[in-house]
């Protein structure tokens, strides 16, 4: 697994207006966005590779766990 960059702040409504250069910015740079409104983080865009990374370190975890 690559080590991900810092997180990213934007604003929703930024994100919304530029969104095929942040979801660039994402895939291409590995560069998590966390979207906000009003300063309060709603969610975090991140790129394939990692999500399917997160999705099976929690498959591990959870199997770890039984």
């Amino acid at each position: 697994m690559t080590k991900a960059a810092a997180p990213r702040e934007m604003g929703v409504s930024d994100a919304r207006a530029n969104m095929t250069e942040v979801i660039a910015e994402v895939r291409l740079l590995g560069q998590p966005v966390v979207l906000t409104r009003r300063d309060k983080p709603q969610a975090v865009l991140v790129s394939v590779a990692f999500f399917e990374q997160a999705l099976a370190d929690r498959a591990r975890i959870e199997s770890l766990e039984k």
